[in-house]
């Protein structure tokens, strides 16, 4: 009779300590870099937000509600100068003539709302039309 003698099994392989270290310090590595880079993003985020939401609104021109009606709009004399297209002196010129009506004087110039400066400029539109017609005739 043949005895057959079983299969060995191997014994398995122990693991090797150095490996073991090695991947543990590769992990940590990563894991530290990866919350380095979620706290920048946490941060850069945290600015954003803050810089939207406490942003300074008392850049000229102002933007003003009055009896819940739609904003009004109001220049300086500079900024209805460049809001026109024609100079400063041409806008200090039209308030002494009375060609803008309505102004407010304050310790730092003029303050014209949008509305009076649109009244303004079509009238000199329409002037300019009328002279323009009868120089042609």
């Amino acid at each position: 009779m043949d005895q057959r003698t079983p299969p060995r099994k191997t014994a398995p392989k122990g693991n090797n300590p150095i490996a073991t270290l090695l991947s543990s310090i590769i992990l940590g590595v990563c894991i530290i870099i990866a919350g380095a880079n979620i706290g920048g993003s946490v941060k850069k985020l945290t600015a954003a937000v803050e810089a939207q939401t406490f942003a300074s609104t008392l850049n000229s021109p102002s933007t003003i509600t009055v009896n819940n009606t739609a904003p009004k709009n109001y220049y300086t004399e500079k900024e209805a100068a460049v809001y026109l297209n024609i100079s400063e002196d041409e806008i200090k010129a039209a308030i002494t003539k009375g060609e803008i009506k309505e102004y407010i004087k304050t310790s730092s110039g003029y303050s014209i709302s949008q509305d009076q400066l649109d009244d303004y400029f079509e009238q000199r539109a329409y002037n300019q039309l009328v002279a323009n017609n009868e120089s042609a005739q």
